[in-house]
């Protein structure tokens, strides 16, 4: 019987080849040379569904840090913006660092601010507002707010659906109803309401608030409650709705639902 061993394969694992008088018979030691060979011929299978798998997902948010615009997944930063991104409400974010909504003037982010995906804007400060179009009631005032300028209202102002909002914050709704605005409410400039938004951030080692328009900085023991129900702490103790409690971490936001929108 001749044997013929393959260099480079362990002893104990060769591929050996016997030949003998009765004809010709293969006998292959497998057991860890199949190993491999199955591996091997599933690895493209596994990058194929794995590479993708994290490029594919949606893109939530954007983040400016260190002069580079930052894509942010699942809450965490990964690959720096190479190509221009577009947002719903017609917003285009562009790796230089800007971004524009609709035909709009182009505007600078910040360091430090996040564009969210839902056209809201969290800035460094803890405050936090969209950067679309918009009539707000902040601190008692009507303001107009278009291409990131801010305007005080100063005569009564109609939408297109019939909405008509005074400067000191009398309403006339659609159907005929009158309120007065509060603190936080909002409203595109087509007269349509917006889920508005509060916003929790844990910024060296102090709490601040965002609060229906408002930004509140909170003592270590101090506790105040979110218009959702959610309940938080100076110390960044973080209570949601259902009583689970967590501990903010540094750096941390939150955002919550603000005031319910009207009508």
């Amino acid at each position: 019987m001749k044997i013929s061993k393959f260099l480079g394969l362990a002893k104990r694992h060769d591929l050996r080849v016997a030949l003998d008088r009765a004809g010709t018979s293969v006998r292959l030691n497998l057991s860890r040379i199949t190993g491999v060979l199955l591996c091997l011929g599933f690895l493209p299978v596994f990058c194929a569904v794995s590479l993708p798998a994290q490029t594919d997902k949606p893109v939530d948010a954007v983040t400016f840090k260190n002069g580079n615009v930052l894509c942010v997944r699942g809450g965490q930063s990964s690959e720096v913006l190479v190509d221009n991104l577009k947002f719903p409400f017609d917003i285009e974010v562009n790796p230089s660092g800007s971004f524009k909504v609709a035909n709009g003037q182009e505007r600078k982010l910040e360091e430090g601010q996040v564009l969210r995906c839902d056209g809201w804007l969290l800035n460094s400060d803890g405050s936090t507002w969209p950067v679309f179009d918009h009539v707000a009631m902040q601190n008692g005032k009507v303001v107009v707010v278009r291409n990131g300028q801010t305007e005080t209202l100063t005569a009564s102002m109609v939408f297109p659906n019939h909405l008509k909002i005074d400067p000191d914050g009398s309403c006339l709704y659609p159907d005929k109803s009158r309120a007065r605005l509060v603190d936080g409410q909002l409203f595109r400039l087509d007269g349509s309401s917006v889920s508005t938004k509060d916003m929790i951030t844990f910024k060296n080692g102090q709490v601040v608030v965002q609060k229906s328009g408002k930004l509140i900085s909170l003592k270590p023991s101090q506790i105040m409650g979110m218009n959702d129900g959610t309940r938080v702490q100076g110390d960044g103790t973080l209570w949601s709705r259902d009583g689970t409690m967590t501990r903010l971490v540094e750096g941390q936001t939150v955002l919550v639902d603000g005031p319910a929108p009207a009508h």
